[in-house]
């Protein structure tokens, strides 16, 4: 159900396909600009939260911002198939992209009320959004459970190998896999759909598992998640995938969508974090904190 009777303005972005490094410095650019322009106390009319769809190119692993890359990053296989890596701005487990999937990125202010009050709930919201995309190109799907850390101990590094909290799935297999970071005025979400899935190829970068073979987190993973064109039965490009999920928005939220670019201040901001962060070999390598 929509989350507001009346209608509030949103800021749509919709970047295309973009190297790894850009669209976490963005991301972060976009969270940055946004929480700067928030006054000390909030005010009653809060300001316009924004979506943003984009893609990778060329392929990139993402970990999540706390991760080890010495630990998950097979770096000579990703030298060798051409795949590059970055740290995300958000936690969660390592996922690879590529042209097979769509990505989306909510910024919005922490203590607007159409998001709830925290992370889960924030999640929850959203995802009804993310629901009313899929049921537009042909997908019924459904909220994880509220889970804890004991009901995903025995996952791999791989971010799809189990649902977290409110996150999409599809006959119990992971659909769609997000992660947020908050500061004390602004949040950014970011997201994963899987338009289709490769999961050996996942596995060819993410060094193997003391625990499990590569072959044995092959067959793990492809039984805990899913794709679009797996559940409908028929390929979904990325184009009528990104129509499909503003429709989403739309709707769920009764929000009129803006279309926008990122100004000159957000991408000079894009351009600094890429150099000095998301670029920089030195600071992906280093285990980060969860400060932005």
């Amino acid at each position: 159900m929509p989350q507001s009777k009346c209608s509030k303005q949103w800021r749509l972005l919709r970047t295309g396909y973009n190297d790894g490094a850009f669209n976490m410095a963005l991301d972060e650019a976009l969270l940055q600009t946004f929480a700067a322009n928030l006054s000390p106390t909030i005010p009653e009319n809060y300001p316009a939260p924004m979506v943003r769809f984009y893609g990778w190119q060329p392929a990139c692993l993402s970990l999540g911002y706390s991760q080890r890359a010495e630990r998950e990053v097979d770096f000579e296989a990703c030298a060798r198939l051409g795949v590059e890596w970055v740290r995300r701005p958000t936690g969660g487990r390592t996922i690879l992209h590529d042209e097979a999937e769509l990505t989306y990125s909510v910024v919005a202010a922490s203590a607007d009320p159409i998001f709830g009050n925290g992370i889960l709930p924030a999640y929850r919201t959203i995802s009804g959004a993310l629901l009313g995309g899929l049921r537009r190109l042909g997908v019924e799907a459904d909220l994880a459970p509220k889970v804890s850390l004991k009901d995903i101990h025995l996952a791999t590094a791989a971010c799809f190998d189990a649902p977290s909290s409110y996150e999409i799935t599809v006959n119990g297999r992971k659909l769609i896999g997000s992660a947020q970071f908050r500061n004390n005025t602004a949040f950014l979400q970011q997201g994963t759909i899987l338009l289709s899935v490769d999961v050996p190829k996942l596995f060819e970068v993410l060094k193997p598992s003391a625990r499990l073979s590569r072959e044995q987190a092959i067959e793990q993973v492809s039984q805990r998640l899913t794709s679009i064109e797996v559940v409908r039965g028929q390929p979904v490009a990325f184009r009528e995938a990104q129509t499909a999920f503003v429709a989403g928005f739309e709707a769920h939220f009764s929000a009129d969508l803006q279309p926008s670019s990122p100004t000159l201040a957000e991408l000079e901001l894009t351009q600094v974090l890429k150099t000095t962060k998301y670029a920089n070999l030195a600071w992906n390598m280093e285990r980060q904190r969860q400060r932005l």
